[in-house]
């Protein structure tokens, strides 16, 4: 079998495995949300540590992190402009969903089954990138929109500073920092550490596949679905159109070009849904758009692997 396809083959079994678990009772998406804290303090960022801590830093590694804000400053941009028309917590949530992507819990299992450790150096800075537009970018236009007029201007303020600090909170966030710290200063761990960071890492990949298919589901009307067609057109135009130009344009090697390309089709961030419920917002919208980007987004990233041979 092609090793391609066995990667996504394999990824979509365990995806299917996740969600007849949940529908067979066994494994409810209350439980999930604790796997995926689980998962949150100890795999993923394991495997942000160790990939970032053997990664050799070069100038070029630093776009990767542009190029993920100027996707969602661009989509976000058109977004604001074409729900214009929709009542403002509408606005606000299509607007949100328009710019982030999920990498953590959706993208890197695939990469690195794909490319290895030397593919996930570069979509682990492209995530650096992704964390500032969610907890910047998307968590402050929730703000915004969520607001009414009269409420003061400071607690605006108070809550996009509280979005800010949440970034250096976040456990994966700061493993990135130390794995930086250490690959930097060539500092040595000594070996039994490296190997129970290692282990974690290597652990990641069936938590998040698993936490994909508990989390499946597409209960949607007619005036939903019309709402999150809009956003994914946006989001896919604009990714794929911007993917492809830097894809064929960009100096680099093939494999930078690849993931570039790849994680600008990634889909709508799992933080849409908690930042949905503190805000507000519609979350059966913001529970379509993330699962239904999902599945788009797996089918095209095994459609450009193949038939763009990016492996």
């Amino acid at each position: 079998m092609n090793p391609t396809n066995a990667v996504f083959i394999t990824a979509l079994s365990i995806i299917a495995l996740g969600f007849f678990l949940k529908n067979k009772g066994i494994i409810t998406e209350k439980e999930g949300k604790i796997i995926t804290k689980l998962l949150m303090h100890t795999t993923f960022p394991s495997l942000v540590f160790v990939t970032v801590m053997r990664v050799n830093i070069v100038p070029n590694l630093l776009l990767l992190p542009l190029i993920c804000i100027s996707f969602s400053a661009i989509t976000m941009l058109i977004g604001s402009f074409i729900f214009k028309s929709q009542t403002k917590r509408i606005r606000g949530l299509l607007t949100m969903s328009s710019g982030g992507f999920n990498l953590g819990l959706f993208a890197f299992p695939l990469i690195e089954g794909i490319w290895g450790r030397e593919g996930m150096v570069y979509a682990a800075l492209f995530d650096v990138g992704n964390s500032i537009v969610v907890f910047c970018m998307v968590y402050g236009t929730g703000v915004i929109f969520a607001e009414a007029k009269e409420e003061v201007a400071i607690r605006k303020r108070e809550k996009l500073k509280k979005a800010f600090l949440k970034i250096f909170t976040l456990l994966p966030f700061q493993a990135m920092l130390l794995g930086l710290f250490i690959n930097l200063t060539a500092l040595e761990l000594p070996q039994i550490v490296v190997d129970i960071i290692d282990i974690l890492a290597k652990g990641n990949k069936v938590l998040v596949l698993l936490i994909m298919g508990i989390y499946l589901s597409l209960n949607m009307t007619n005036e939903v679905l019309k709402k999150v067609v809009n956003v994914l057109i946006i989001r896919y135009t604009v990714g794929l159109t911007m993917g492809l130009l830097l894809y064929y344009n960009l100096p680099f090697e093939p494999l930078y070009r690849s993931i570039v390309l790849i994680c600008l089709i990634l889909p709508v961030g799992m933080t849409l849904l908690p930042f949905s419920d503190e805000l507000g917002y519609d979350s059966k919208i913001a529970g379509v758009l993330v699962n239904l980007s999902m599945i788009i987004s797996f089918v095209l990233m095994w459609g450009l692997v193949l038939g763009m041979h990016l492996n």
